[in-house]
């Protein structure tokens, strides 16, 4: 792949559009359902001829669905894949951000402003980008989240 920037092929019936986070246990969620989506090996290396011993130094993967069918797999040499960059998009945020200000005035030109914004008010954990790496055992999950944690930001403003 050139500059690592590669991208599967599809080979067979893969649904970019049943996905959803799924909690599992600890730190971790499933984005695309764990049952659904195995990694093994990739059949390309099946056709690594065995006479060079080289068939075990075989690495690349592929993903299966449950019935055992690949879906995702690496294209073949010289080829690009077909799945395309950025079409599995990561289970977004659930923030929720606000401000409120209120004007006094002192007299006929000077004014008092008070402003305070907040920040992830709901105080949610957003779980980070799904690992959708075919060479991955963790393929279509999510490991980790990031803790942004509420935070609020007060300011005096004068005007004259």
């Amino acid at each position: 792949m050139l500059y690592a920037n590669g991208t599967a092929s599809i080979v067979g019936p893969f649904d970019l559009d049943s996905k959803g986070v799924k909690y599992d246990t600890g730190t971790t969620w499933n984005y695309l359902p764990k049952s659904a989506y195995i990694v093994d090996d990739d059949p390309q290396c099946g056709q690594v001829t065995l006479a060079q011993g080289l068939r075990g130094q075989c690495t690349i993967d592929a993903v299966k669905d449950a019935s055992g069918n690949y879906v995702l797999q690496n294209p073949q040499p010289g080829t690009r894949g077909t799945l395309g960059q950025r079409v599995i998009e990561g289970p977004g945020q659930w923030r929720f951000d606000a401000n409120v200000q209120k004007t006094f005035r002192i007299s006929e030109s000077k004014s008092l402003q008070f402003r305070m914004d907040a920040r992830n008010i709901l105080n949610h954990p957003e779980p980070n980008a799904p690992t959708l790496a075919i060479t991955s055992a963790n393929f279509g999950t999510i490991n980790g989240k990031t803790n942004l944690h509420r935070q609020f930001q007060g300011q005096l403003r004068l005007t004259f």
